[in-house]
């Protein structure tokens, strides 16, 4: 089985991509962060897709990640995009996890890449609360929906605020077929 094929909710951001860690096989519940090595092979599939540079993966592989506080981050942020309660602790907390493991900036061909002073958990929290407070900023935490099959658990940015499903090739599909199937079932 593929990185991809393993990790199927893939999005252009980094913190949804964490947050897709968790999905639904068949009716239940997976959490792709219990396996052991997961991690690792998340970091790896970031860094093949661009989303983490080599330099980034390297240095938070200086220590270990550990899964269970991995968990428990994209857990809260998780239900911070599935609620309608979004207070202010939460992005509080991303900026004090930016104070606690800051970040360093190095140029790259485009632009300035933000490295974390330290490895492990508190690096990988570090930069994703980072590229969190960006997303933040530039309104795409508005813009983090659920998909529309009550058995998906993956969510989405929606930029135009038209989108249902985290893919027309899987949920979306569904739906209509089952929408098709009742349909001519009357």
């Amino acid at each position: 089985m593929t990185l991809e094929t393993r990790f199927s909710h893939f999005s252009d951001y980094l913190f949804i991509n964490l947050l897709n860690t968790v999905n639904s096989k068949n009716k239940t519940k997976a959490d792709l962060l219990d396996e052991e090595g997961m991690m690792d092979e998340w970091l790896s599939l970031m860094k093949e897709k661009g989303l983490l540079s080599e330099q980034q993966v390297n240095k938070i592989k200086e220590k270990p990640v550990d899964r269970t506080e991995m968990k428990q981050f994209r857990d809260t942020w998780r239900s911070y995009f599935t609620t309608s309660d979004h207070d202010e602790d939460g992005l509080q907390s991303l900026i004090n996890l930016t104070k606690k493991t800051p970040l360093s900036f190095e140029m790259n061909a485009e632009d300035l890449m933000p490295i974390p002073d330290k490895g492990g958990t508190a690096g990988l929290q570090s930069l994703l609360a980072f590229t969190m407070l960006n997303a933040y900023q530039d309104g795409i935490f508005e813009k983090v929906k659920g998909c529309s099959n009550e058995t998906c658990l993956a969510l989405f940015v929606d930029p135009k605020g038209k989108r249902k499903w985290c893919s027309m090739k899987v949920c979306g599909n569904r739906a209509k077929a089952q929408k098709h199937y009742e349909k001519r079932k009357q």
